[in-house]
Protein backbone atom coordinates (compact mmCIF):
# COMPACT_ATOMS: atom_id res chain seq x y z
CA UNK A 1 0.00 0.00 0.00
CA UNK A 2 0.93 3.49 -0.44
CA UNK A 3 1.82 6.10 2.00
CA UNK A 4 -0.10 8.38 0.11
CA UNK A 5 -3.34 6.05 0.04
CA UNK A 6 -3.23 5.34 3.75
CA UNK A 7 -6.61 6.68 5.61
CA UNK A 8 -6.75 9.23 7.22
CA UNK A 9 -6.30 8.83 10.91
CA UNK A 10 -2.94 6.13 9.93
CA UNK A 11 -1.55 8.56 7.98
CA UNK A 12 -1.62 10.93 10.66
CA UNK A 13 -0.62 8.41 13.35
CA UNK A 14 2.83 7.33 10.27
CA UNK A 15 3.62 10.95 10.61
CA UNK A 16 3.78 11.24 14.71
CA UNK A 17 5.84 8.16 14.31
CA UNK A 18 8.43 9.85 12.56
CA UNK A 19 7.96 12.97 14.53
CA UNK A 20 8.79 11.37 17.29
CA UNK A 21 11.12 8.27 16.51
CA UNK A 22 14.04 8.47 18.68
CA UNK A 23 12.85 11.12 21.04
CA UNK A 24 11.78 9.00 24.05
CA UNK A 25 8.61 10.92 24.56
CA UNK A 26 5.27 8.73 25.21
CA UNK A 27 2.91 11.51 25.16
CA UNK A 28 0.52 12.06 28.52
CA UNK A 29 -2.16 9.31 29.88
CA UNK A 30 -5.32 9.93 28.97
CA UNK A 31 -8.03 10.47 31.56
CA UNK A 32 -11.55 10.52 31.45
CA UNK A 33 -14.05 13.80 33.29
CA UNK A 34 -17.33 14.53 31.44
CA UNK A 35 -19.18 13.49 29.00
CA UNK A 36 -19.59 16.92 26.63
CA UNK A 37 -23.61 17.99 27.10
CA UNK A 38 -26.04 18.56 23.92
CA UNK A 39 -25.64 21.97 22.63
CA UNK A 40 -26.89 24.20 19.85
CA UNK A 41 -24.22 27.01 18.70
CA UNK A 42 -24.26 29.08 15.61
CA UNK A 43 -20.70 28.54 13.61
CA UNK A 44 -19.07 31.55 11.71
CA UNK A 45 -20.52 30.22 8.49
CA UNK A 46 -23.88 30.94 9.97
CA UNK A 47 -25.20 26.96 10.21
CA UNK A 48 -26.39 25.92 13.56
CA UNK A 49 -24.01 23.22 14.89
CA UNK A 50 -25.19 20.48 17.23
CA UNK A 51 -23.40 18.04 19.29
CA UNK A 52 -25.30 15.59 17.68
CA UNK A 53 -23.79 16.79 14.46
CA UNK A 54 -19.86 15.86 15.85
CA UNK A 55 -21.18 11.87 16.99
CA UNK A 56 -17.93 9.86 16.26
CA UNK A 57 -15.58 12.65 15.75
CA UNK A 58 -12.58 13.20 18.08
CA UNK A 59 -13.25 16.87 18.96
CA UNK A 60 -9.80 19.12 19.68
CA UNK A 61 -11.77 22.34 21.46
CA UNK A 62 -10.16 25.84 22.75
CA UNK A 63 -11.84 28.91 24.01
CA UNK A 64 -11.50 32.63 23.36
CA UNK A 65 -13.29 35.54 22.19
CA UNK A 66 -11.31 37.95 18.87
CA UNK A 67 -11.25 40.98 21.03
CA UNK A 68 -8.46 39.19 23.42
CA UNK A 69 -4.86 39.63 22.38
CA UNK A 70 -1.80 37.67 22.92
CA UNK A 71 -3.15 34.93 25.05
CA UNK A 72 -6.47 34.01 22.51
CA UNK A 73 -4.05 34.81 19.98
CA UNK A 74 -1.35 32.22 20.88
CA UNK A 75 -3.95 29.53 21.36
CA UNK A 76 -5.33 30.07 17.78
CA UNK A 77 -1.87 29.71 16.59
CA UNK A 78 -1.34 26.57 19.11
CA UNK A 79 -5.10 25.34 16.93
CA UNK A 80 -3.30 26.10 13.49
CA UNK A 81 -0.78 23.87 14.14
CA UNK A 82 -3.06 20.98 15.31
CA UNK A 83 -5.28 21.67 12.28
CA UNK A 84 -1.50 21.30 10.13
CA UNK A 85 -0.68 17.95 11.84
CA UNK A 86 -4.06 16.23 11.25
CA UNK A 87 -4.84 17.58 8.02
CA UNK A 88 -5.42 14.05 6.57
CA UNK A 89 -7.30 12.79 9.51
CA UNK A 90 -11.51 12.81 8.95
CA UNK A 91 -11.90 12.24 12.27
CA UNK A 92 -11.05 15.26 13.67
CA UNK A 93 -12.86 18.21 14.29
CA UNK A 94 -11.51 21.38 16.01
CA UNK A 95 -13.71 23.87 17.88
CA UNK A 96 -13.07 27.20 18.80
CA UNK A 97 -15.78 28.70 21.30
CA UNK A 98 -16.32 32.47 22.13
CA UNK A 99 -16.86 33.30 25.41
CA UNK A 100 -18.04 36.57 24.52
CA UNK A 101 -21.01 36.05 22.01
CA UNK A 102 -22.04 39.62 22.65
CA UNK A 103 -19.71 40.96 20.21
CA UNK A 104 -18.68 37.42 18.38
CA UNK A 105 -21.22 37.31 15.59
CA UNK A 106 -20.53 34.68 13.33
CA UNK A 107 -19.67 37.48 10.68
CA UNK A 108 -16.88 38.80 13.34
CA UNK A 109 -15.90 35.09 14.06
CA UNK A 110 -15.29 34.60 10.47
CA UNK A 111 -13.24 37.92 9.97
CA UNK A 112 -10.71 36.42 12.61
CA UNK A 113 -10.68 32.97 11.91
CA UNK A 114 -9.62 34.06 8.36
CA UNK A 115 -6.12 34.57 9.71
CA UNK A 116 -5.51 31.11 10.74
CA UNK A 117 -7.89 28.64 8.38
CA UNK A 118 -9.79 28.73 5.58
CA UNK A 119 -11.31 25.29 6.15
CA UNK A 120 -15.25 25.84 7.28
CA UNK A 121 -15.63 21.74 7.85
CA UNK A 122 -12.71 20.74 10.14
CA UNK A 123 -12.32 23.99 12.11
CA UNK A 124 -15.36 25.19 13.64
CA UNK A 125 -15.76 28.68 15.17
CA UNK A 126 -18.84 29.10 17.42
CA UNK A 127 -20.60 31.21 19.07
CA UNK A 128 -24.28 31.07 20.81
CA UNK A 129 -26.16 32.76 24.06
CA UNK A 130 -24.05 33.41 27.16
CA UNK A 131 -26.61 31.26 28.97
CA UNK A 132 -25.70 28.32 26.46
CA UNK A 133 -21.98 28.79 26.49
CA UNK A 134 -20.95 29.19 29.85
CA UNK A 135 -22.55 26.16 31.84
CA UNK A 136 -21.35 23.99 28.78
CA UNK A 137 -17.86 25.13 29.38
CA UNK A 138 -18.38 24.99 33.86
CA UNK A 139 -19.88 21.63 33.47
CA UNK A 140 -19.21 19.99 31.01
CA UNK A 141 -15.46 20.70 30.29
CA UNK A 142 -14.76 21.85 33.87
CA UNK A 143 -12.90 25.10 33.30
CA UNK A 144 -13.69 28.53 34.66
CA UNK A 145 -15.40 31.31 32.40
CA UNK A 146 -16.58 34.57 33.67
CA UNK A 147 -17.39 38.00 31.91
CA UNK A 148 -15.15 40.35 35.20
CA UNK A 149 -15.53 44.24 35.56
CA UNK A 150 -12.07 44.47 36.99
CA UNK A 151 -10.79 42.20 33.49
CA UNK A 152 -12.79 44.88 31.39
CA UNK A 153 -10.54 47.35 32.92
CA UNK A 154 -7.17 45.71 31.88
CA UNK A 155 -5.67 45.57 28.47
CA UNK A 156 -6.66 41.86 27.72
CA UNK A 157 -10.29 42.54 27.60
CA UNK A 158 -13.16 41.84 29.49
CA UNK A 159 -13.56 38.44 30.33
CA UNK A 160 -12.08 35.64 32.16
CA UNK A 161 -11.58 32.43 30.61
CA UNK A 162 -8.97 29.10 30.33
CA UNK A 163 -6.00 28.65 28.03
CA UNK A 164 -6.57 24.58 27.93
CA UNK A 165 -7.25 22.94 25.03
CA UNK A 166 -9.48 20.26 25.52
CA UNK A 167 -9.73 16.78 23.83
CA UNK A 168 -12.45 15.27 23.78
CA UNK A 169 -12.99 10.97 22.26
CA UNK A 170 -15.26 9.87 19.89
CA UNK A 171 -17.65 9.10 22.33
CA UNK A 172 -17.78 12.80 23.57
CA UNK A 173 -15.83 11.79 26.96
CA UNK A 174 -13.34 14.99 27.64
CA UNK A 175 -9.88 12.79 28.18
CA UNK A 176 -6.82 15.18 28.41
CA UNK A 177 -5.99 19.44 29.05
CA UNK A 178 -3.17 20.45 27.31
CA UNK A 179 -1.73 23.99 27.87
CA UNK A 180 -2.17 26.35 25.37
CA UNK A 181 0.59 28.30 26.21
CA UNK A 182 2.79 25.10 25.52
CA UNK A 183 4.90 25.58 22.20
CA UNK A 184 4.84 21.49 22.30
CA UNK A 185 0.86 21.55 23.23
CA UNK A 186 0.16 20.64 19.51
CA UNK A 187 2.27 17.76 19.17
CA UNK A 188 0.99 16.43 22.47
CA UNK A 189 -2.66 16.99 21.46
CA UNK A 190 -1.43 14.94 17.73
CA UNK A 191 0.04 12.10 20.11
CA UNK A 192 -3.12 11.95 22.51
CA UNK A 193 -5.20 11.74 19.16
CA UNK A 194 -3.34 9.14 17.79
CA UNK A 195 -3.63 7.30 21.20
CA UNK A 196 -7.15 7.48 21.09
CA UNK A 197 -7.27 6.23 17.35
CA UNK A 198 -5.73 2.93 19.47
CA UNK A 199 -8.28 2.09 21.54
CA UNK A 200 -11.00 0.02 21.20
CA UNK A 201 -14.05 1.58 20.22
CA UNK A 202 -16.75 1.76 22.75
CA UNK A 203 -20.29 0.99 22.53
Amino acid sequence: MKFGSLPGWTWSACLLAVLFCGCGQRGEELGRFRTVADFELTERSGRTVRRADLRGKILVVNFFFSGCSAQCLALSSRMSEVEYLTARDVDVVLLSLSVDPRTDTPETLARYARTFTSNTNRWLFLTGEKQKIYPLIKESFLLPVAESEEARRALDGAFIHSDKIALVDAAGVVRAYYDGMDAEAPKKIALGIARLHREPVRR
